[in-house]
């Protein structure tokens, strides 16, 4: 029999193919690089990523509203939404310029109309109002939920000269 050769034996490391290794700052920057590309996606596309289409109406108005106190009423820019399906949406989200949200809890009933007064609605990151007069309003997504459970979305643009 044949003794193995020394050479073979001290050598710690067999000669392997190479591989290629990813380096923690390479993962980190393809990590963030998906990111990135999902939010892109996400913000130039909202509608594709927001599901199945709202059947609602919306329309911006002025309509005389109930002041708090209860001793009249003053003209003043609405929203109408107006459910054009045969069911009702529960979970109803408004959103004004993709910055001023406001959250409906009743369910909006069937054929229902919902006069909202544009200065309830509330900026997403501070609790500052909108203000019709100062800002006009450029787009309203409105999302529900649909019978299915899925959650549905439709956005409306508006000109900025239409009040």
């Amino acid at each position: 029999m044949s003794e193995p050769s020394p050479e073979r034996d001290e050598d710690p490391n067999p000669s392997v193919a190479p591989t290629l290794q990813l380096s923690r700052a390479g993962l980190m920057l393809c990590l963030l690089t998906m990111v990135t590309v999902g939010v892109t996606v996400y913000s130039l596309f909202p509608e594709s990523v927001g599901g199945k289409p709202l059947p609602v109406e919306v329309q911006l108005d002025r309509q005389p509203i109930e002041t708090t106190s209860g001793m009249g009423a003053v003209l003043t820019e609405v929203l109408v939404v107006r459910n054009l399906s045969n069911h009702e949406i529960p979970k109803l989200t408004l959103e004004i310029n993709e910055q001023y949200l406001l959250f409906q809890d009743p369910p909006l009933a069937i054929g229902e109309s919902l006069v909202l007064p544009q200065r309830v609605f509330t900026d997403k990151r501070s609790s500052q109002r909108f203000n019709p007069s100062k800002y006009p309003v450029k787009d309203v997504i409105v999302t529900g939920q649909l019978p299915s459970g899925a959650r549905g979305m439709t956005k409306f643009e508006f000109q900025n000269d239409a009040r």
